[in-house]
């Protein structure tokens, strides 16, 4: 009988081991899909929402304060810095849920003006804004309102608070654009090409700081410098390499175009192949560098706006007061009558070449700062940069960068009213609105049409 017994206390010994063995198999499952996505450095996410509390009686950052951002498996809490100001990185996007700790707001503070707050966050987007206005007329979370509460003061920021970061942002991009577009329109201007290859030069450039300062930790400066340089001698290999050697054979410009479109493709492939088909980030302190009011600038971004301007007067100083300037206008303008008076076209092309290569390397290198970088970086601005030369008018250097600032502040205000993933083609109904009013373009001349 005592055998009997521990045999039967043995079976049961196994079956409640078996049991707990297929409920912990049954829950591994729940507990993989619970897990909370994992907190990305807002450096290397894609997508990223910048979260701003601030006092509403004068707009002074409040540092310290709790906030939670929840959504799309994603559960962390974080707290504002000494600029009030905290950037939550983001391995996917969609819709977040911004929740501040009002226990951790001071009591004579008062609340925020909306809170929680739901931030749709597009794919690639950087700094989503969330901006939370506190002030003692709000009330709390959930309270009844009173009878004299000010309605506005739950509508969320106002216009303005949120109108002035989009255009000083829109102003950056325009000038990174516009040291793009520069070259691409001269380019056009002294050879005619249209060139759907240009938007590769961008990308270059992009890569080649990448790899010196991300792969090889040189400092940035020297990065820069090296990225321009070798963008520079990329341009001049084109031109001599395979360009010259078409104009001499007297190819039409429409074949010369599709040969753009097939280097292209075929450079973007082998940057792929190259450097990966995933989002690279370019080494960057995140933390703002300039605050005023409602905008917040990193150093890159202020770096790059001034490095643009004094980059754009120096070309336009050499257009208009230098002798290979006059040329280059002279070519642009009539290419044959340029050759009878003495003027090396040949030359003057290859120093356009090498010289809107080397600008449009250090946008690159820029908008690799503003944004993110991938393979296609240069390829996804490529139509805003012809939109710009067209809107400031074909082969006028000064027309791209009137375009470029247009295009620039238009693409990102408009999404005050319209989705992020739309605003690319709220610029392209800007030019055709203004180009069915001037078809030369803003700055263009009439003769130039056709």
């Amino acid at each position: 009988m005592a055998e009997s017994a521990q045999k039967s206390r043995a079976r049961t010994l196994a079956l409640g081991a078996f049991g707990l063995a297929v409920t912990l198999m049954a829950m591994l499952p729940i507990a993989a899909h619970a897990s909370p996505a994992e907190v990305v450095p807002p450096e290397e996410a894609e997508q990223t929402i910048q979260v701003w509390i601030r006092l509403d009686a004068d707009k002074s950052p409040m540092p310290g304060i709790a906030v939670n951002v929840e959504g799309e498996g994603f559960n962390e809490e974080f707290v504002t810095g000494e600029d009030g100001k905290v950037i939550v990185g983001l391995e996917e996007p969609g819709t977040y849920t911004v929740t501040i700790d009002e226990t951790t707001l001071a009591p004579e503070a008062g609340f925020p003006n909306k809170n929680p707050r739901e931030v749709s966050v597009s794919s690639g987007a950087k700094n989503a804004p969330a901006i939370f206005l506190v002030s003692p007329d709000n009330l709390a979370t959930g309270a009844t309102p009173a009878p004299d509460a000010r309605p506005s003061q739950s509508a969320g920021p106002g216009f303005w608070t949120l109108f002035w970061p989009k255009v000083v942002t829109g102003l950056i991009f325009g000038l990174l654009l516009a040291l793009a577009a520069i070259g691409l329109s001269l380019i056009y201007g002294t050879t005619g090409l249209n060139n759907f290859a240009h938007g590769e030069l961008v990308t270059f450039g992009a890569l080649m700081a990448y790899t010196f300062s991300g792969i090889l930790d040189w400092p940035a400066p020297l990065a820069i410098v090296m990225a321009v340089v070798l963008g520079g001698a990329f341009g001049w290999a084109q031109d001599a390499a395979l360009w010259k050697p078409l104009r001499r054979r007297g190819l039409a410009l429409i074949p010369l175009m599709i040969v753009t479109i097939g280097l292209s493709l075929v450079l973007r492939y082998v940057f792929a192949f190259i450097w990966g088909a995933d989002r690279l980030s370019l080494p960057n302190d995140p933390k703002p560098f300039l605050v005023f009011g409602s905008v917040s600038l990193r150093f890159t971004d202020v770096a790059g706006a001034v490095i643009a301007i004094v980059l754009l007067l120096a070309v336009a100083f050499v257009l208009l007061r230098t002798k290979i300037g006059k040329a280059t206008r002279a070519v642009a303008d009539n290419r044959s009558l340029a050759a009878a008076s003495g003027i090396n076209v040949e030359r003057v092309i290859r120093i356009v070449w090498v010289g809107g290569a080397a600008l449009a390397a250090l946008s690159g290198v820029f908008v690799g700062y503003y944004q993110s970088l991938r393979w296609d970086t240069g390829a996804s601005i490529l139509l805003l940069m012809f939109a710009a030369v067209t809107l400031g008018g074909l082969g006028t250097a000064f027309g791209a960068l009137v375009g470029s600032i247009v295009i620039g502040v238009f693409i990102n205000v408009s999404t005050l009213w319209i989705p992020e993933n739309l605003k690319y083609v709220a610029a392209f109904v800007v030019m055709i609105v203004i180009l069915l009013f001037r078809p030369q373009g803003i700055l263009g001349r009439r003769e130039r049409i056709g």
